[in-house]
């Protein structure tokens, strides 16, 4: 029987300084009885906070700490923990790691002018993970490239003992997802990595982006959701007038999905390039 537990942190809704919001992001701690795996890290000083108090409360030491992609929602917050924990190692899958190595500082830009300066500056990135296998007292966590998600590389990290996915952005939660920067091809890919992901029949599934009160041990919440809010933004496209149909056809579909600032950027860019392949 299995020793792994696992911790799930996630951050508070954010209203952005130019208006919108920043969808609630996870973390998730995967402990065992003597050694703890961090994905993903948050970038606000108090969510790091948390997450420091949680992995010194679980007693566990922490070995590594995995990103699942290159988005800095999810790694900015390495230097702040590296420094708590020295003995820990930061990893990546090497196409992850190359993809966050190549736009890390685009990301320090970005995120500087997104936030107004509230959110933290990283200088550490992941080194390439030798190999596919995380160890945690004995069992093993296997890091699989799904491919396509809100971005492309994306992977996630698969505990067979507990049947557990953290599944990074491929998988969303009651928050609309972000399919702003991808377009119809990567939607399909996107769809793909779900069903990759489904097919190792998890139980527990934490999303990248989730309602902080929704649970991780319903498959349909995310899993099937995620398939279906895709295919549903891709058939609604075609079938919508404008930008604003789109966002009204699906808050009809999604009434209860938090953060539609994701949904109204995935629709405005969406039409932008359907305006320009109509022309072209």
């Amino acid at each position: 029987m299995s020793t792994l537990s696992i911790d799930v942190y996630t951050s508070p809704l954010r209203e952005l300084p130019n208006g919108g919001f920043f969808s609630p992001t996870t973390s998730t701690l995967f402990v065992g009885p003597t050694e703890a795996v961090l994905v993903d890290t948050q970038f606000m000083a108090d969510d790091v906070a948390e997450l420091i108090r949680s992995i010194e409360a679980s007693r566990s030491r922490l070995t590594t700490i995995y990103i699942t992609h290159a988005h800095a929602d999810h790694y900015f917050g390495l230097d702040l923990l590296l420094e708590h924990f020295p003995e820990a190692r930061a990893v990546a899958l090497p196409s992850v790691a190359a993809a966050i190595r190549a736009t890390h500082e685009e990301n320090r830009k970005q995120f500087r002018e997104f936030f107004g300066g509230a959110a933290l500056d990283d200088t550490a990135v992941p080194e390439a993970l030798d190999g596919d296998t995380i160890p945690i007292d004995g069992e093993e966590l296997k890091a699989i490239e799904v491919g396509q998600a809100d971005i492309s590389p994306t992977a996630i990290l698969w505990a067979p003992s507990i049947a557990a996915v953290v599944a990074g952005d491929a998988i969303y939660n009651g928050v609309n997802p972000f399919l702003a920067v991808s377009g119809p091809r990567e939607w399909l890919k996107w769809i793909e990595s779900v069903e990759k992901i489904a097919a190792l029949n998890p139980r527990i599934v934490v999303a990248g982006h989730k309602r902080p009160e929704a649970p991780d041990n319903d498959p349909t919440l995310t899993i099937e959701h995620t398939h279906a809010y895709i295919k549903t933004f891709i058939e609604e496209l075609e079938a919508s007038n404008d930008s604003r149909d789109l966002v009204a056809r699906m808050q009809a579909h999604y009434p209860d999905h938090l953060n539609p600032s994701a949904l109204v950027l995935s629709a405005v860019t969406a039409w932008k390039r359907k305006k320009a392949n109509h022309h072209g």
